[in-house]
């Protein structure tokens, strides 16, 4: 499998206006920061695409022709095109201790969901503390034995000896009962019973005798 690498160009351009001709080029602005340090930097929005799909926590750059090692710190989005409009890039070595969210793959299908609950998702992703070398691509959790009102949450979780910083009371995911369900069925009358205000057919009948008697 060929190793995805980032190509990167200093960037000389700093400000709103400078970004905004850059994007309209196809480049990203970046920030690479690492030990107090921070550099500007440019890459191809396709590009960066690219790595993002490929789902490597660890990132390989190429900075003109310099080689780092590198996670995401953070990325911003545009509001309206959700376009990526920046992006910061954390530094690292492979033996450095890194926090760093990684997602949750779920796997297998709650024997709940079978008996007609619904599986909810409440976390995508949980942040852990590792070496940079040792980062999971992903996490996988099995599902397959939860019933109806069993619940997830981070203590539930284990991973080896990789260490989980989220919140340990924090829920991941559950299977609920359907709010269709959940929902008093409307109470019917029983058979005999008569509302309030209501008349039976048979006495409906025999006060039509009477009157005709009369």
């Amino acid at each position: 499998m060929t190793k995805l690498v980032l190509k990167t160009e200093v960037r000389s351009g700093i400000g709103k206006e400078a970004n905004k001709k850059l994007r309209k080029t196809g480049l990203i602005p970046a920030v690479f920061y690492q030990k107090d340090k921070a550099q500007s930097l440019q890459m191809n929005e396709l590009e960066f695409l690219r790595i993002l799909k490929a789902g490597n926590q660890l990132i390989d750059m190429d900075v003109e022709g310099k080689k780092k090692k590198a996670i995401i710190k953070d990325i911003q989005y545009h509001p309206v095109s959700e376009r990526i409009v920046h992006v910061d890039f954390q530094g690292v070595t492979m033996s450095e201790i890194v926090h760093i969210n990684v997602p949750l793959k779920f796997v297998g299908t709650p024997a709940g969901v079978r008996e007609g609950g619904l599986f909810e998702v409440h976390m995508h992703d949980i942040e852990v503390k590792c070496k940079a070398g040792d980062i999971p691509q992903e996490l996988t959790v099995d599902i397959s034995q939860l019933v109806i009102g069993d619940t997830i949450h981070i203590k539930d979780l284990q991973f080896g000896e990789l260490e989980i910083t989220s919140s340990h009371d924090m829920l991941v995911a559950a299977v609920i009962v359907p709010k269709l369900y959940e929902e008093a069925a409307p109470v019917e009358a029983e058979e005999g019973e008569v509302e309030e205000g209501e008349e039976t057919e048979e006495g409906s009948e025999e006060e039509n005798e009477e009157s005709e008697k009369e």
